[in-house]
């Protein structure tokens, strides 16, 4: 009897006690100095983020515990730095199965203006604000403002959401932002980006390798487009392939071109095949609403083609916008036997002083 008592303590003991610890988390878990970032990952499962300023020239490692949470909250702010070297990121997203978001009214604030200087990746190094290398993960409505260089990198990961996102780079307009592109998705396969808004001075998505990726719901402003950009590697097939993407119910305005498709002509060999846009719409073009060339390098189109990344399969439905007066609705510039199989149809873009240009014109489409 004495025995079954003083089990029957201890068990009300634990019930009482994980009640406590439920309702009031370890201190560890909420994190208002950069100092305890890393004690927090290294034991918590759930870390709330607050009001946090991260050192000038420290990378914001996130190494995650398999299904860990993590919640921003406040204003998180990266200090400016003078960085010696590219590649390098403001913050780092690692784990499986992970959960990052952001609470209502949260900002991460890069400082973008202490790094534009009008000329982007040919100036002094900046950091990308993001990297994202995780596994079957969701990043979820994250306010983004004034990334230095590249927003959102996406390089290594295999199943990742990212939903709700705001990138909001306006504060470059006039005052240098350049290359502020708002997604890239450098490696990754089984991605999903849906529901989010960019502004910034560069690519509102660009993809440079990859297969199985959904990109939908974005509204786009001030962008060079939803875009593909293949063909960096000399010497992998596989990293300048991309296959199985889909955008659609995307809005841009104010951008240069709407859809920017782009073979680099010093690299590959690669291919894109298998992609679709399909209920696009548009205002506001200043240069192209298509835009597919097959002779780009080093920024910009050479005039020089090359059929390294071949283009097939590609698919155009319900693709609706006007551009301004100076731009062109539509742009195809293909190498030899490099474009197969493009089927389009309910194109219609109105606008501009000059007429389309095609040397490649798919089945469904007169140019």
């Amino acid at each position: 009897m004495l025995n079954y008592c003083r089990y029957t303590l201890i068990f009300w003991a634990l019930v009482a006690c994980s009640t406590l610890c439920l309702a009031d988390p370890s201190p560890e878990c909420i994190v208002t100095e950069f100092s305890q970032l890393s004690d927090a990952i290294d034991n918590c499962l759930e870390i709330v983020v607050r009001n946090v300023t991260v050192p000038g020239g420290t990378t914001a490692e996130f190494k995650l515990k398999d299904g860990a949470s993590l919640t921003f909250e406040g204003t998180t702010t990266f200090e400016h730095y003078d960085w010696p070297e590219w590649n390098l990121s403001l913050m780092r997203f690692e784990g499986n199965n992970i959960t990052v978001e952001g609470a209502s009214g949260h900002v991460l604030d890069g400082q973008g203006a202490l790094y534009w200087d009008g000329i982007g990746d040919k100036g002094p190094p900046k950091p990308f604000f993001i990297t994202i290398a995780v596994t079957n993960s969701i990043l979820r409505n994250i306010n983004l403002l004034n990334c230095p260089h590249h927003c959102t990198i996406i390089n290594g990961s295999d199943g990742v959401t990212l939903t709700g996102w705001n990138i909001d780079c306006s504060h470059g307009d006039g005052n240098g932002g350049h290359n502020t592109d708002g997604f890239d998705v450098v490696h990754g396969n089984n991605v999903v980006i849906e529901d989010s808004t960019v502004v910034n001075q560069d690519d509102c998505v660009a993809v440079n390798q990859g297969f199985n990726m959904s990109f939908s719901g974005l509204r786009c402003s001030g962008s060079h487009g939803i875009s593909l950009s293949v063909g960096f590697s000399k010497t992998s097939y596989i990293d300048n392939t991309v296959k199985n993407v889909t955008y659609s119910n995307c809005t841009l305005t104010h951008s240069s071109n709407a859809i920017h498709i782009k073979t680099h002509n010093d690299g590959g060999p690669g291919e894109i095949t298998d992609v679709t846009y399909q209920d696009i719409s548009f205002t506001d073009i200043t240069s192209y609403g298509i835009n597919i060339e097959q002779d780009y390098a080093n920024g910009g189109p050479t005039g020089e083609l090359v059929g390294n990344v071949p283009i097939t399969n590609l698919q155009f439905y319900n693709i609706k916008g006007t551009v301004s007066s100076k731009a062109m609705p539509v742009y195809i510039y293909c190498a030899d036997d490099a474009c197969i199989g493009w089927n389009w149809s309910d194109i219609v873009i109105s606008g501009g002083n000059q007429d389309s240009s095609c040397n490649y014109v798919p089945e469904g489409y007169t140019c």
